[in-house]
């Protein structure tokens, strides 16, 4: 079934990989993509610009402008020669409220933390867990480093019976119809709750066959003394997973966004594709 897949597009050190990624993902599933290039942190924008002499606000003025062209000018032919329909998009304002509102036209918004070497004004460092949190679509967080030659064939779905992760279970169909092996992981269940609430063994087994999934393979683990965070990396590793479906976890108060500490461990860790669902 094709979609409409959404990359996020700036100045930073990892745009390009992001575009890539993106756009192959796109052929893969015949989806079309929107590349969001939010104009509010392109590059040479400061928030204190308007005190710099004239001058300097018109170079960096230009620099924004000429990189934001040379990166439209990329992301569309890239599309062109792989076949892919693209759109092309620059929004005005916040970048975390432009790409919040486009994910929701979206069935998958792209995005990654910040890099290293880049600086806040290129990627704010919790720009990704904010977009998840408040868009109420799905995002693909990509590891900056090491390659990705596939993304949802062989699938880590983190299951604790709670709404965020069911949520990202009913957010990932799109590549779930399309995957070869599924992995189940369930940390530290309490069985005795499932017994209570006469849950069987192999509900979500079934669950999946309802669907067409593959039978998932389940793993049940304990994460006393390593951290649910390091149990889920570790678990992908001994899977050769390529992609990690998980809820995200947090609350909302005056807009500080606060990220569980499992869900913030993998991602200033992680080693392959996270999908988050909140």
């Amino acid at each position: 079934m094709p979609g409409r897949i959404a990359i996020h597009l700036n100045d930073d050190t990892v745009c390009e990989r992001r575009m890539d990624i993106g756009l192959r993902l796109a052929k893969e599933r015949d989806a079309e993509v929107v590349g969001v290039y939010p104009s509010a942190s392109v590059a040479g924008l400061r928030q204190d610009e308007n005190i710099l002499p004239q001058e300097i606000r018109t170079t960096l003025r230009k620099q924004r402008d000429e990189h934001l062209e040379a990166t439209r000018t990329r992301f569309l032919d890239k599309a062109r020669d792989l076949g892919v329909q693209a759109h092309w998009r620059v929004p005005h304002g916040d970048a975390e409220e432009s790409l919040t509102l486009h994910a929701r036209y979206c069935d998958l918004l792209i995005m990654s933390k910040a890099g290293a070497n880049d600086s806040p004004a290129s990627l704010r460092p919790n720009l990704p867990e904010a977009v998840v949190m408040a868009s109420g679509r799905p995002v693909l967080l990509l590891p900056n480093h090491g390659a990705i030659d596939t993304i949802g064939r062989r699938i880590l779905f983190c299951w604790d019976q709670r709404r965020e992760a069911a949520r990202a279970f009913s957010d990932a169909a799109l590549l779930l119809r399309d995957c070869l092996t599924l992995t189940v992981l369930e940390i530290d269940r309490d069985d005795t709750l499932m017994r209570e609430r006469d849950i069987r063994e192999d509900d979500l087994s079934d669950y999946c066959a309802s669907l067409g999934y593959p039978t998932p393979r389940r793993l049940l683990k304990d994460s006393t003394g390593y951290g649910v965070g390091n149990v889920i990396l570790n678990t992908a590793t001994d899977t050769d997973a390529d992609l990690i479906v998980m809820g995200a976890y947090g609350h909302s108060r005056m807009r500080q966004w606060i990220m569980g500490g499992a869900t913030s461990t993998l991602l200033s860790t992680m080693t392959v594709p996270v999908l988050l669902s909140n």
